[in-house]
């Protein structure tokens, strides 16, 4: 619906404040002309949740909202962005970016400033990933946090019912327990004698990760290097307890490559690492929620396997995972800042939040995770559930309404998550880890690279490095 240039200033603001609130019913217009231009990396123009909450803003404003479709890797979602915002023309209105993108979004002058605060339901953890430089710059659509997948039945059949509480007592347990299994099943195949006989079971290994050179292996490498006293919030690798959290976390990823994980550990990525969990080759695996549907095809969730939080320290019992998950923006030139700015609102309220968490995203507000009467209810039709996109599980697995089966357990890691380092060079620095980590767990020496690592770490986040 269009409406002219005519009417009044103080109506037409009105009608954009009217526009901002949660599903309601009833067109309201808005004061810009032509549809809504976001770009985004995953396929909102498919059906799913989040389309259906695009339509319902569309249909309750009477504006349109074309997607534009950006490539499939991360690297050329975040290169298109970046040319096509430094050109000043780019097209765009809203960007759907990865929450490490913001602060350099933010100073290569591509995304504006939100210039409003953001409520206190959404989740303290998140709301860090949206600020840069003193201001918010986008507000958060759908977040993650590592979880440790492990496998139920076996470690209840060799005397364990609980998850371990520190990585060291999972290398512990790990080594007990695969051991033991495989020696079973060795046996079991060695009594078979010869003849026809059911293929013999899979070696089992203690852990699986994400260690190829890629942003899961910086993952990895901060979440180890938390685990060993690394402080988030330090704004330096190479100075005080830094580098020896540092020197620890990657000295505790080649131990655990050396001594748990299958050496492929190296090439793997989360679809690689979950293959191997789903097919019977881990014991553990670190990987986000996404994966859950796809390991519970093959395996009883609950039953067979089960998520916990990651593994906390052996001081404290903090338990770290890094924050992942996307935030909306305002494109810097985008000609309909107004309506880019009602359908971010329309998108990341409660009502929309809830309705991400019961179609398999992790929502970023805390009342998503309400529970009672206080819990916001998604508008949506119960049946759009099942259609189309796939969220932070893959697909449903409850009933329309309910909470994924992992919930709580989600929750309680989102809360004590923490983000990647917040520079404006954060993929140099993302880079730089790939390189060197890859290439010490490649190693077959014992040389630390700590002091290294941490130098060009540091170079690499205040923009030293190329």
């Amino acid at each position: 619906m269009r409406v002219r240039a005519a009417l009044p200033a103080a109506l037409l603001a009105g009608l954009v404040t009217a526009a901002s609130g949660g599903c309601t019913s009833g067109p309201l217009p808005l004061p810009e002309e032509g549809p809504i231009v976001l770009a985004t990396g995953s396929d909102l123009s498919s059906s799913g949740v989040r389309q259906d909450l695009i339509h319902a803003w569309e249909q309750r404003t009477g504006r349109t909202v074309r997607i534009v479709k950006l490539p499939d890797t991360a690297d050329g979602q975040r290169s298109q962005l970046l040319a096509a915002g430094q050109s000043g023309n780019s097209g765009y209105d809203v960007l759907n970016i990865d929450v490490a993108w913001t602060a350099e979004f933010a100073a290569a002058g591509v995304i504006r400033p939100w210039d409003a605060s953001l409520d206190g339901d959404f989740l303290p953890s998140v709301v860090k990933t949206t600020r840069y430089d003193g201001k918010i710059w986008a507000v958060p659509f759908n977040t993650d946090a590592g979880l440790l997948y492990y496998r139920k039945d076996i470690l209840h059949d060799y005397g364990y019912d609980q998850p371990p509480s520190n990585w060291g007592e999972l290398k512990n347990i790990a080594v007990q327990v695969a051991d033991a299994y495989n020696r079973k099943a060795k046996a079991a195949g060695a009594a078979a004698g010869g003849g026809t006989k059911a293929p013999a079971a899979p070696t089992l290994y203690g852990l699986v990760a994400q260690l190829r050179p890629y942003e899961g292996l910086t993952v990895n490498t901060l979440e180890s290097a938390w685990a060993n006293g690394g402080d988030p919030e330090a704004a330096s690798f190479a100075k005080g307890e830094q580098v020896g959290s540092l020197q620890l976390g990657v000295t505790a990823l080649k131990d655990q490559l050396d001594s748990i994980m299958p050496h492929e550990a190296t090439a793997m990525d989360e679809t690689e690492s979950r293959r191997w969990f789903a097919d019977g080759r881990a014991l553990f695996m670190r990987n986000w929620p996404v994966e859950y549907a796809s390991v519970a095809e093959k395996l009883r969730p609950g039953v067979q396997f089960d998520v916990a939080e990651l593994p906390g320290r052996p001081t404290d019992g903090r338990r770290i995972s890094v924050l992942g998950g996307q935030n909306l923006a305002v494109s810097a030139d985008s000609t309909r800042p107004a309506g880019a700015r009602s359908l971010i609102e329309a998108l990341t309220d409660p009502k929309s939040e809830r309705c991400l968490l019961e179609r398999g995203f992790a929502a970023t507000r805390a009342s998503a995770y309400r529970t009672g009467a206080t819990t916001p209810r998604c508008p949506l039709p119960p049946g759009d559930a099942q259609r189309g996109e796939h969220g932070a599980t893959g697909r449903p697995p409850v009933p329309p309404g309910q909470e994924p089966p992992y919930t709580r357990t989600l929750y309680a890691a989102l809360r004590a998550a923490e983000p990647r380092p917040r520079s404006a060079h954060y993929q140099t620095f993302s880079k730089v880890v790939q390189i060197r980590v890859s290439e010490y767990l490649n190693s077959t020496g014992g040389t630390a690279i700590a002091d290294e690592l941490a130098r060009e770490a540091d170079e690499a986040l205040s923009g030293r490095t190329g």
